[in-house]
């Protein structure tokens, strides 16, 4: 399960993610979001997309989330953070995309309780 909403206070799309994500879910998310960034047309906004309370998923899942990543920052977003379950998953995150770390287009980060 997710939800999707719109901060226009902190101007940021937040994506929260629970439960057990299947790939449907996945694919609907995928749609919302894309007619969400549709409609940002002045291109300053962030992202946050929290899956620290997700169960583990599914490869094709995951590889939707990272479609999700790619398609809000060639949609205009300033950055995109995620939270992660754990630290360990924030560290391999980061070396793997250390190049948009380093330029603070992303940013990955673990659920501290």
């Amino acid at each position: 399960m997710y939800l999707l909403t719109w901060n226009h206070i902190d101007r940021q799309i937040e994506a929260s993610f629970g439960g057990k994500v299947t790939l449907a879910e996945a694919n609907v998310f995928m749609e919302e979001l894309r007619e969400l960034l549709a409609d940002k047309s002045d291109r300053h906004f962030d992202v946050m997309m929290d899956y620290s309370t997700s169960s583990p998923m599914a490869e094709d899942v995951a590889r939707t989330l990272e479609e999700a990543r790619e398609m809000c920052l060639f949609g205009g977003a300033s950055r995109i953070t995620f939270v992660t379950r754990t630290q360990n998953e924030a560290a391999v995150l980061t070396n793997a995309r250390l190049q948009g770390v380093l330029e603070g287009r992303e940013r990955y980060m673990a659920f501290a309780a």
